[in-house]
């Protein structure tokens, strides 16, 4: 049974360019599902590669159906939630069994933990919320280098160590060490490339961010809302508000659970307002 999931896993990335390895799978030691497994990597699949944020979630909690004690599927279900009350008793079920996981998933799960409070505090208005996310923000960078280090297949953890560079660095840092941790194939990968089009529009690079965002679109397609949410961004970049606004609004009605897509709206609305004044 492990033998023929594991083979559905593996082919379903290869459809989409993106091959993983066995190595990937020996970081979460706990799970004790191949279904589990098998939902847990459709949904950072879908969330990361196709921007569908609210397939990723009912993914996330088919894995938890099929493995209800898998606590970094729950703490990836909190980050994702929109129900506070749910995403409390997560933070609180982590809390309470999170010494039962060690080594390099317990390094994770401390970071997921972490970003969880820091979404419950902000949420709540509680004063010391910046402290709780600059908190996180510093251990993801530590822990997560780690594992990028240690599991050079494992290109969502990759993602996710990039995008802690860039909050914390920068663009161009960000950029540098996306193209020193990846290979050329790894680079081909939906979300990377989006990415990477986005920090270069940051850095007012538009020819490029607009020759990757369109290299992304023939990688992963048109029927998912990640292209239409890179290209919103770069065009919002651009100051093309029309524009930003038409691929916002497509990528926003494959999926209104984007939230990349969703605050584009709110950014370019707003924008829009201020330019009719």
């Amino acid at each position: 049974m492990r033998q023929i999931l594991f083979v559905s896993i593996v082919l379903s990335f290869l459809s989409c360019g993106q091959k993983r390895s066995p190595e990937n799978h020996a970081i979460y030691k706990s799970i004790a599902s191949d279904s589990a497994l098998f939902y847990y990597e459709l949904g950072w699949k879908q969330i990361m590669d196709e921007g569908n944020y609210g397939p990723a979630e009912i993914s996330y909690r088919k894995a938890l159906q099929h493995d209800s004690d898998f606590l970094i599927g729950k703490s990836v279900l909190g980050r994702l939630t929109l129900d506070l009350t749910e995403r409390l008793d997560i933070q609180k079920e982590i809390e309470e069994e999170k010494t039962t996981i060690t080594g390099d998933e317990r390094l994770i799960l401390d970071v997921y933990l972490a970003l969880v409070d820091f979404t419950n505090a902000r949420e709540q208005k509680l004063p010391d919320a910046k402290t709780k996310l600059e908190k996180a923000f510093l251990l993801a960078e530590t822990n997560l280098g780690k594992i990028v280090h240690k599991y050079p297949g494992e290109i969502y953890m990759k993602a996710e160590y990039i995008e802690f560079l860039h909050s914390r660095y920068g663009p161009r840092n960000a950029l540098d060490s996306l193209y020193a941790l990846t290979t050329p194939s790894q680079r081909e990968n939906p979300f990377l490339l989006g990415y990477a089009a986005s920090m270069n529009a940051e850095m007012d690079d538009f020819e490029t961010s607009l020759r990757q965002a369109n290299h992304l679109k023939e990688v992963i397609g048109t029927q998912v809302p990640k292209p239409y949410a890179v290209l919103a961004d770069i065009y919002f970049q651009m100051d093309s508000l029309e524009p930003a606004k038409t691929n916002a609004e497509r990528a926003n009605r494959l999926d209104p659970r984007n939230l990349d897509a969703s605050r584009l709206l709110e950014k370019i609305g707003t924008a829009l307002k201020k330019d009719s004044l």
